[in-house]
């Protein structure tokens, strides 16, 4: 009896843990959004307008309707893959910068595969996507086997190879791609071979955004369920004891930029098939950066990158309401972005303002057991 006893208090233990780690997770980015928005609420005050009616308008813009609640997931869907490549590679201690071209990759490569195999009707859908995600993936092996095999450090690397992303997927969309009309870009995809729309009044909004929940799913399981992740997370915890340990620091260090580069193709690819369904020229801009603050945002862990790039999304989503009601300017929602990223990142400036308790949430936000352990 007593044995039957024990077993819903270890159990409750383990709850409570869980617990604990899901609020020290969720506290301190919190902290940082309010002292951000208390931050900002002066800086409308300070303009002459009304923060409270600002910040109402913003909210409703955001998730008021039907049609504020589209617009809010179209914008936070690349977001996720996006955030996604960033958060993968930073776990492996490596920083992916290379978001936007991987991103641009995978959409060039939607926007080709997308007519080619147009005549597949909706079993073109997986076709495109898969290889959408194996071009972020190629890119992606790029800067990591420049830094596993010659030494060059990530970060200048995949600022590069944005630029020539870019300019190469330009190239591609008026050359071999380029379809005369009004907007130069490619041709279009057939509808049949497009991701569809929810519906119920959201707009825009469609089943990419399940698309990338999902992708944040695949990415907990493959860092915290296989060993594949555990490589990937011990060589970025400590380089010399994953050697010790027989752990090849080169491979996985391409590993990990490369699945990133993976999640944000597979973007390009959900934008292309959801959205556009063509890639014009300019494309969208900033994506792969953005997703850089929504993954520091998340702690750079897969839950957490799909609630920053939901705050994301509703902040630039809110903000052209909030601009129409209050004459408010929509530059203000960057300014509160760059605000928290700052709060989120420079610890012991809310470790200043709430304490040294504060030191402690900022390490359980990283959850570098997962979720589920």
């Amino acid at each position: 009896m007593s044995e039957t006893r024990q077993e819903p208090e270890r159990g409750g233990s383990r709850f409570g843990q869980f617990l604990g780690r899901i609020g020290g997770a969720l506290l301190f980015p919190l902290f940082a959004i309010l002292i951000s928005f208390v931050i900002g609420a002066v800086i409308i005050f300070a303009t002459g307008n009304n923060p409270v009616a600002a910040y109402g308008s913003l909210v409703y813009g955001s998730f008021g309707n039907q049609a504020a609640i589209g617009r809010t997931l179209v914008n936070t869907t690349p977001l996720v893959f996006t955030g996604l490549a960033v958060a993968v590679a930073f776990r492996a201690g490596l920083f992916n910068i290379g978001g936007e071209g991987q991103f641009y990759m995978g959409a060039v490569t939607a926007a080709w595969l997308g007519v080619s195999f147009g005549f597949l009707g909706p079993l073109a859908i997986p076709v495109v996507l898969a290889a959408s995600a194996v071009a972020g993936f190629l890119w992606g092996a790029l800067p990591g086997i420049l830094k596993a095999y010659f030494g060059a450090h990530e970060v200048i690397t995949t600022i590069m190879l944005n630029f020539v992303a870019i300019y190469l997927t330009v190239y591609i969309c008026l050359g071999p791609l380029g379809q005369n009309g009004a907007i130069p870009g490619t041709a279009t995809v057939d509808p049949s071979a497009r991701i569809p729309l929810i519906g119920l009044g959201l707009g825009q909004a469609n089943y990419g955004i399940f698309i990338a929940v999902a992708a944040a799913v695949v990415a907990y399981l493959l860092l915290w369920r296989t060993r594949l992740g555990f490589r990937i997370r011990a060589v970025g915890l400590s380089p010399g004891a994953a050697n010790y340990a027989g752990i090849a620091i080169g491979v996985n260090v391409i590993l990990a930029i490369a699945i990133g580069g993976a999640f944000a193709g597979l973007g390009g690819g959900v934008e292309i098939l959801g959205i556009y369904g063509n890639m014009d020229v300019p494309f969208v801009r900033n994506i792969g950066f953005n997703g850089i603050g929504v993954a520091l945002l998340g702690r750079n862990h897969p839950a957490g990158t799909v609630l920053g790039a939901l705050l994301f999304g509703a902040l630039a989503s809110g903000a052209q309401q909030m601009q129409f009601d209050t004459n408010v300017p929509l530059d203000l929602t960057s300014v509160l972005l760059a605000i928290i990223l700052l709060f989120v990142t420079a610890t012991r400036i809310i470790e200043f303002i709430v304490g040294k308790r504060a030191r402690e949430l900022a390490a359980g936000t990283r959850l570098e057991k997962g979720l589920g352990s």
